[in-house]
């Protein structure tokens, strides 16, 4: 007399479909490079003194408040897409409702070499939406 048996779908199955999606999360995550989306609000020359110098004012499409390294990535990316050839070029970097005109979220200054310095400060959301 044949035995019969039936396969159930086991931890084995259910490892396979999570290691998937684990490795489609990365490959995703990968091409974006960690690159927010952004919008450029303002781009103003501010070259002075034979100084090539550049100033950009982007707000960062988040619903909530980025890790520095996304910030600092989107940056080095607005650099990167044509901005290299300033000698100074800056990104002032503003959360959703934050005012514009104020001081940024995030900084970043570029030199010729690359990322020169990167900060994030804290104070400019005390009175927005985003204060904790």
């Amino acid at each position: 007399m044949e035995e019969y048996t039936q396969k159930r779908p086991g931890y084995l199955s259910v490892f396979s479909v999570v290691f998937l999606v684990v490795v489609v999360a990365i490959v995703l995550w990968s091409r974006s490079g960690g690159v927010l989306e952004y919008i450029i609000i303002e781009t103003k020359d501010m070259s002075e003194a034979g100084t090539p110098r550049m100033v950009y004012r982007v707000v960062v499409k988040v619903e909530e408040i980025p890790v520095a390294e996304e910030l600092e990535k989107t940056a080095t990316q607005i650099w990167e897409d044509g901005n290299k050839h300033w000698k100074e070029f800056t990104v002032f970097m503003y959360l959703p409702d934050m005012d514009t005109k104020l001081a940024a979220y995030g900084v970043a200054e570029f030199r010729p070499q690359g990322l020169e310095e990167f900060r994030i400060q804290e104070a400019t959301l005390y009175g927005t939406k985003w204060e904790s």
